[in-house]
């Protein structure tokens, strides 16, 4: 397996990257439901649980439309069988096993806020796995964007961040975040000429039967729950939007614009949240939350903009 630049974007994409830059919008905006989903229903479904099932009904809705690719492609899935297996290891189970259990013992606003240093995370292990070095104007884009992020979680009034202690939930989310940053940076080396549902098939398969072990001892500890037609609706939520189309857009994104332009993205979770909370919760949106998108927005400009080319570069291409 061959890995591209992280900061390049394969030809075919170049001329439709702001429809790429809108796709990698969405999986923040599912997200954010799905944090929001899981803190509400951390009393009625165990973490490990609430993981498995939502993973093993994306299964099922997946395997109509990954059957055949699968078949179509096993000599290559087999040879990288390792690979993906990991991949569903990180990306599917270690992910939000540890999500999950954190929003036990966190809050929304803690877990966005330790949330917010994945693209940090994302192009130091860009750095030491692919060699991708990170140029001023990113690293200017990485602090923009982090601030903006910041600005919502402290609600616009910066000294809030002084209060903030972190606990155990606060330490898990941290790992589950490490995880998906590795899941990001590895996507990059997803093997040539695997079709995207193979890819996913495959990954959510291993994801699904890697929760299997930590389900038994987690349903031996503390038992299992009760299904009622709001959890399972929940459920139906998780296992679409978070889960397939939220990882379909990703993955496209990462094969597109590379894991660390893609993970600078992951600073729109907190507006996306207060944005869920405005018109599920009826919250209030106040100025600090415009204000932060906007921040954001020039944040993931600078980083994701490319550079300009020098003239004689221009002049020498060929057409």
């Amino acid at each position: 397996m061959r890995a591209e630049p992280v900061g390049a974007a394969p030809r075919a994409t170049t001329g439709r990257l702001p429809s790429v830059y809108a796709i990698a919008a969405f999986p923040p905006l599912f997200w954010a439901g799905n944090f929001l989903i899981a803190r509400l229903m951390r009393d009625a479904v165990p973490p490990v649980q609430l993981s498995f099932w939502r993973w093993a009904l994306a299964l099922l809705i997946l395997i109509p439309f990954c059957w055949r690719p699968i078949a179509e492609n096993w000599p290559r899935i087999r040879a990288n069988l390792p690979f993906l297996a990991l991949l569903g290891a990180i990306g599917v189970t270690a992910f939000n096993c540890f999500v999950y259990a954190a929003l036990h013992h966190t809050t929304i606003v803690n877990a966005a806020l330790v949330n917010s240093l994945l693209p940090v995370v994302t192009f130091l292990l860009a750095y030491l796995l692919l060699k991708e070095r990170l140029t001023a104007r990113q690293l200017a884009g990485i602090a923009v964007s982090l601030c903006g992020a910041l600005l919502v979680i402290c609600r616009g009034e910066p000294t809030q961040l002084l209060a903030f202690t972190p606990n155990r939930g606060d330490v898990l989310v941290f790992v589950g975040m490490s995880c998906w940053a590795l899941y990001t940076v590895l996507v990059r080396r997803r093997p040539a000429g695997l079709p995207p549902m193979a890819f996913l098939g495959t990954t959510v398969f291993f994801g699904v039967l890697f929760h299997l072990p930590v389900v038994a001892w987690e349903h031996a500890a503390i038992g299992g729950f009760r299904p009622t037609a709001a959890g399972l609706a929940a459920l139906g939520y998780l296992a679409a939007f978070p889960s397939i189309l939220a990882y379909v857009c990703w993955n496209r994104s990462v094969a597109a614009l590379g894991p660390g332009k893609t993970g600078m993205f992951m600073h729109l979770l907190p507006p996306c949240s207060a944005l869920l909370g405005f018109f599920i919760l009826g919250e209030s949106i106040a100025w600090f939350h415009a204000a932060s998108f906007g921040i954001i927005i020039i944040g993931i400009w600078l980083v994701t903009a490319a550079p300009a080319m020098p003239a004689a570069a221009r002049g020498n291409r060929s057409p």
